[in-house]
């Protein structure tokens, strides 16, 4: 069984368990708490799982760790007999790809700057350097985003793809 280092209120594990959720793959796979509040994340024994500390990490059953939600969610949906959730041709891969980078590079990380810099994030055993300035501009970027994909999907019915794979 696969274990999932998880943090069940983070954006980016929530991917993680989205595409569990959508490839139906719940009974797959363990979730273990990892407590940032306490920097459970930046411990020795944490960090050789996966060396940025950050979350979520996928630990294999053959004791391999991939981190990185859309590596983890990659190697998952291609565990089944044909990719749902990542694309079969190379348009879509690619349109898939450019998409989620674009979501994860203008939105999530500026959400994530924002929290631990305009907000008091983590706690102060955590955060120990803030600049509410930058929070502040990550904000901004991150409305900036909201925007593009809320046009984008005004003008079909999903970010990447043109039809959803799911159950086909």
């Amino acid at each position: 069984m696969m274990i999932v280092h998880d943090f069940n209120r983070g954006p980016y594990p929530a991917r993680v368990r989205i595409a569990l959720a959508e490839l139906d793959m719940q009974d797959k796979v363990r979730f273990v708490e990892v407590d940032l509040r306490t920097g459970e994340h930046k411990r020795p024994e944490f960090l050789e799982k996966n060396y940025s500390g950050t979350l979520p990490v996928l630990e294999l059953a053959d004791g391999a760790f991939l981190a990185e939600c859309t590596a983890i969610t990659e190697y998952l949906d291609h565990l089944g007999e044909q990719p749902r959730l990542t694309g079969i041709s190379a348009r879509e891969r690619g349109m898939i790809h450019m998409m989620n980078k674009r979501a994860e590079i203008e939105f999530l990380d500026p959400i994530s700057v924002y929290f631990h810099h305009a907000t008091p994030g983590l706690g102060p055993d955590v955060e120990l350097y803030q600049n509410a300035e930058w929070g502040e501009k990550m904000r901004e970027k991150a409305l900036r985003a909201a925007c593009y994909f809320d046009k984008v999907l005004s003008t079909r019915p999903h970010i990447a793809a043109r039809r959803f794979r799911w159950r086909t």
